[in-house]
């Protein structure tokens, strides 16, 4: 954390970078791998699953990488993270590898960075009370993200889990705005001008009368939102349209099956960064988002991290050989 793994305002500049070089073709993320334990809509949240996420982020930063990151639902029963991740960095002309480092802390920095950088390009001006469902580690991040990109004067917060919402409350409350625990989901996006979901829900559950005129849903994890949310929204955003909609639980790629949106009315939020597409056309629209997540925006925190750490002479230095065996 010395090298500034917890800088939420550094994350948010390098993955809108990322993101911005992607859009214009600077950047490549191939597809995710995936071994996944069963083929049931709910196996990620039931199950967990491994993803490997190799990347290419150009301009300055000119680095190549990969996020290898298993997910297991039950690791909190042993005091561990979710997901625990590692990221492989590694020099583009040579192939060498540069650093190895944690990637649990950058895999959640980089998703908070997101819902952040979503609520900032797309929200209302004057945006103060949002909403996130789940009270867990995606929350620690959201909330951080959400402060530093909207005038908030309210964050209500609900979780299933008994006692879960006022405890997130008590730990993270700060000055400049209330942290609200709330019982009712409904009750919580009620006049909520950004509801986040994080949460590891197994089945749809947000209908559409939950969200007022011109709010933004925004859906990190999967299963939250409702086809019928999606189908009632008026604009539809994503990060990657390939990405998100070849996972089958993630919500563009559940409303590409039922029929409701196609991939011409999809923004893709590099675009939007760019100026080559538009976002909130009017104040009254219901915008939703669902960004599943890229291995460019891993690579370029990793690659932040790094630098900073390089700059401070923080980090092991390790040798991989003497000598290569074989030239």
């Amino acid at each position: 954390m010395a090298a500034g793994g917890l800088d939420m305002d550094g994350t948010i500049a390098i993955v809108e970078e990322a993101l911005r070089l992607h859009a214009k073709g600077e950047a490549i993320a191939p597809k995710k791998s995936s071994i996944l334990w069963s083929d049931d809509l709910d196996s990620d949240e039931r199950l967990g699953r491994v993803m490997a996420m190799p990347a290419y982020v150009g301009g300055d930063l000119d680095v190549i990488g990969m996020k290898w990151i298993p997910s297991v639902p039950d690791n909190a029963t042993r005091g561990l993270p979710r997901g625990i991740g590692v990221v492989l960095l590694a020099d583009r002309e040579t192939g060498l590898p540069i650093a190895l480092l944690d990637g649990t802390v950058v895999s959640a920095m980089r998703t908070g960075a997101i819902g952040g950088i979503a609520a900032r390009a797309l929200a209302n001006p004057g945006s103060s009370v949002a909403t996130i469902l789940g009270a867990g580690v995606q929350a620690r991040t959201q909330l951080m993200a959400l402060e530093r990109t909207l005038a908030l004067e309210e964050v209500r917060v609900h979780d299933v889990v008994a006692g879960r919402a006022e405890a997130f409350c008590e730990r993270e409350r700060r000055g400049g705005f209330r942290l609200t625990p709330v019982d009712d989901p409904a009750e919580a996006c009620a006049g909520s001008a950004v509801v986040v979901a994080a949460t590891m829900a197994d089945a749809p559950f947000v209908p559409p009368e939950w969200l007022d005129a011109g709010s933004v849903f925004i859906s990190i994890s999967s299963l939250d939102p409702t086809v019928e949310l999606i189908a009632a929204c008026d604009v539809w955003v994503t990060d990657v349209w390939e990405h998100e909609t070849g996972h089958h639980s993630r919500p563009f790629a559940r409303a590409l099956t039922a029929g409701v949106v196609t991939r011409e009315q999809v923004v893709q939020l590099g675009d939007l960064l760019l100026g080559n597409a538009p976002g909130r056309t009017a104040e009254d629209q219901r915008i939703f988002v669902s960004p599943v997540g890229l291995g460019i925006e891993d690579v370029a925190e990793a690659w932040r991290v790094v630098r900073r750490a390089q700059e401070l002479g923080i980090g092991t230095p390790l040798r991989l050989w003497e000598r290569p065996v074989w030239t």
